[in-house]
């Protein structure tokens, strides 16, 4: 038995140049020896594993490391390029050292900037091997229709051409496509018919390109571009911002407001400084508001915005512009059972109490003042802070009992008109503001029992002074000593002399018989 000897290994010599006589003599048959250094089935499989494994953490922007193999990037991969130059009508991305791609500058809003060094997100459309380009669009972006490129999902422009059943018909620049009437918006519309004629964004739905049927939605877009305006701006909101939004619903109790993708709720309290009673007064729906964000309630998705607080606040200063005692007029926007609200500018209301409405006692306010009058008052007390203003009116006016002791000395006789009526007597307006009252005791000689079993209000009567106290504002009078002569009067009340009782029924016995005689 032969042993194999060790292959030579010339400098000149190629490794898979070793050979090995088999045999004897020169003309021996050669055959290759296996090379120890060479990779066997197991080793390629592993380092396959590996590069496998490894690609599945490489930015997708590794995929386009190598120029010559762009073309091998799928249609729709998303990738992440640097802007490095701009034309009129293209702007130029990098996506590595080695991989450059090209999209129409359109995709980009009119007022959107678009300089060298930003980022952009884009989708991959294809790879143009004589530019050496791949020509990608901005994610989102509309792309122009063809066959060759249509799938679902893409984003598509087009014109509304016709109406047909159940929906309308639009051209895709020179591919027809249905849109039905439920995919027109993202709410149930009346009448569909308002899109004829309009550019309008839509989504591809279904796709059959032996019939050649494409089917898009509208409704899709809006949803999309709502869902983003809305997480982006929840990310953004917060309190005590100011934003614009646009007034989309108006209820009894506020207005709803869409501040690009999120509503906001405007309460009627919130819509003026001044009291509002409908809504309808302040807003309407469309309208451009400017509101501040008072309140946001993540968990439940609710934001509270004051339209009032997003503009001056009309009662910083008015401490230093209505001091106590300061006169004014004021007009009476409201009456309620405790008094009246008085404006005395807009947003600055202040409450008339019922007590200070005037110095004659009034029972409704409506009784003394009306909603749109104006009158004189006073400022009685300033809560800025709260956002609250007392005033009297009475104040404004001369004090009707100056002078009282010397119009109605004690003993006199007053005349008056009866005013009110009570369970304990009657109320006598003797002069303006000033009244006097009538125990039920002083109504009558006999004994009464109701005091309207003796006056009525409005009854015009005459009465005797017993007492003035001006310092606690009473006048007592007397009806039935009016009665009396002014001599009797002084000398003292005059008790009437008591009429015997009749019997019921006549005495029995001797003495009725013997007086009968």
């Amino acid at each position: 038995m032969n042993d194999f000897p060790e292959p030579s290994r010339p400098a000149e010599a190629g490794l898979n140049d070793a050979v090995s006589p088999v045999g004897g003599g020169d003309d021996a048959s050669v055959v290759p020896l296996p090379d120890p250094l060479s990779p066997t089935m197991a080793d390629i499989d592993r380092e396959v594993s590996e590069a496998m494994a490894s690609m599945a953490s490489v930015d997708p922007s590794a995929l386009c490391e190598d120029v010559s193999t762009s073309d091998s990037v799928a249609p729709g991969t998303g990738l992440t390029g640097t802007v490095v130059g701009l034309s009129n009508d293209e702007v130029f991305l990098e996506f590595s050292a080695k991989c450059q791609g090209v999209m129409p500058r359109s995709q980009f809003g009119q007022k959107e900037p678009v300089q060298v060094g930003r980022r952009v997100d884009v989708v991959v459309e294809r790879y143009d091997s004589e530019g050496g380009l791949l020509i990608v669009n901005r994610e989102g972006a509309i792309q122009r229709a063809t066959w060759a490129n249509l799938s679902v999902g893409m984003l598509v422009e087009g014109k509304v051409t016709g109406l047909i059943k159940g929906g309308l018909e639009v051209d895709l620049q020179g591919i027809r496509a249905f849109m039905p009437g439920s995919q027109a918006d993202a709410t149930p519309m009346k009448d569909i018919s308002v899109l004829l004629n309009e550019m309008v964004r839509c989504e591809v739905i279904e796709l059959d390109r032996r019939n050649k049927n494409i089917l898009i939605s509208r409704r899709k877009v809006i949803e999309r571009e709502r869902a983003d305006a809305r997480r982006k701006l929840k990310e953004e909101l917060e309190v005590g911002q100011v934003r614009r939004g646009i007034v989309r619903n108006i209820t009894d109790f506020g207005a709803f407001v869409d501040l690009g993708g999120l509503e906001g709720l405007v309460h009627i309290r919130d819509l003026s400084w001044s009291m509002v009673d409908k809504v309808s007064d302040v807003l309407r729906p469309g309208q451009e508001v400017e509101v501040k964000v008072l309140k946001i309630d993540s968990k439940r998705d609710r934001v509270s915005l004051g339209l009032k607080q997003a503009q001056p606040d009309p009662w910083a200063d008015v401490p230093e512009r209505y001091p106590l005692g300061t006169a004014l007029k004021a007009r009476i926007t409201r009456t309620t059972d405790f008094g009246a609200f008085a404006e005395l500018e807009p947003g600055v209301e202040g409450l008339i109490p019922l007590s200070e409405v005037g110095w004659q006692r009034v029972r409704r306010t409506s009784d003394a003042v009306s909603v749109g009058d104006i009158v004189d008052a006073v400022v009685i007390r300033v809560e800025s802070q709260k956002h609250r203003l007392a005033l009297s009116m009475k104040q404004a006016q001369p004090d009707p009992w100056d002078g009282v002791l010397e119009g109605f000395s004690e003993k006199s006789l007053a005349k008056g008109r009866v005013t009110r009526l009570a369970d304990f007597g009657a109320f006598v307006e003797v002069a303006p503001g000033v009244e006097g009252l009538i125990h039920i005791s002083e109504l009558s000689d006999r004994r009464v029992k109701s005091c309207s079993d003796v006056l009525q209000v409005g009854q015009e009567v005459e009465a005797r002074v017993l007492g003035v106290d001006k310092e606690n504002r009473r006048i007592s009078l007397s009806l039935k000593q009016a009665r009396e002569p002014a001599e009797d009067y002084e000398a003292g009340p005059i008790e009437p002399q008591k009429a015997p009782r009749k019997r019921k029924k006549p005495l029995r016995g001797g003495l009725a018989s013997h007086f009968d005689w």
